[in-house]
């Protein structure tokens, strides 16, 4: 995407533009599928009531079960965004995905409370967060796929990275290794207390 672009979105609690869209004569017969439960149709250069210059409109109809929702992406800009949906789409949520990434590094990993000032090791402290977030991510995966399933087994996933980093990395727990294979034995006085991450024999990160 051209970095001179504009885009934004509208949503349906916010503005009723898709409603007036969606009685259009010109909409597009058929929903081009851009995610797991999204699609989309859209219009080049649309001229909109109350707008000095045309803009590429894309709406965006998502499935919830029986609901659906709708949702609109403008677009301003050399790129001629509406002749791939599923790019455009998948463009404007990487951006929504690092925006996340951002708010997760100040309220997840404190990044917003530097505790040096040199530009060189604020630098790294930087890196430092981002090898955290991506460290913790890859090891609650690979314990998912390698760990050996226990009744008692402490459910990683359902967790989320603020509570393993908030609360996770800061309990207490006993190593213990045998025929069986390695097992991490929370402390009975701990926020996680009876439960266990085992691995079969022989598996190691």
């Amino acid at each position: 995407m051209h970095p001179g672009a504009t885009h934004a979105t509208a949503h349906s609690h916010r503005a009723d533009s898709y409603r007036t869209l969606r009685r259009r004569n010109d909409l597009p017969p058929v929903w081009e599928q851009v995610g797991a439960n999204a699609e989309m149709v859209a219009w080049p250069a649309l001229q909109l009531t109350r707008c000095p210059y045309p803009l590429d409109v894309g709406l965006e109809r998502f499935h919830h079960g029986e609901k659906t929702e709708y949702s609109l992406l403008l677009h301003f800009g050399d790129d001629h965004v509406t002749q791939n949906l599923p790019q455009w789409f998948g463009h404007y949520n990487g951006r929504q995905i690092i925006e996340a990434g951002i708010k997760e590094s100040k309220r997840v990993f404190f990044l917003h409370h530097f505790k040096v000032r040199t530009a060189p090791a604020i630098y790294l402290q930087e890196r430092l967060v981002l090898f955290a977030a991506n460290f913790i991510r890859w090891a609650t995966r690979w314990l998912d796929e390698q760990a050996d399933p226990q009744a008692n087994t402490l459910n990683l996933r359902q967790m989320g990275i603020k509570r393993q980093v908030q609360v996770g990395a800061h309990v207490s727990a006993q190593v213990i290794e045998g025929a069986q294979g390695k097992m991490l034995r929370f402390s009975a006085c701990s926020a996680f207390s009876g439960r266990v991450l085992a691995l079969r024999p022989g598996r190691s990160p």
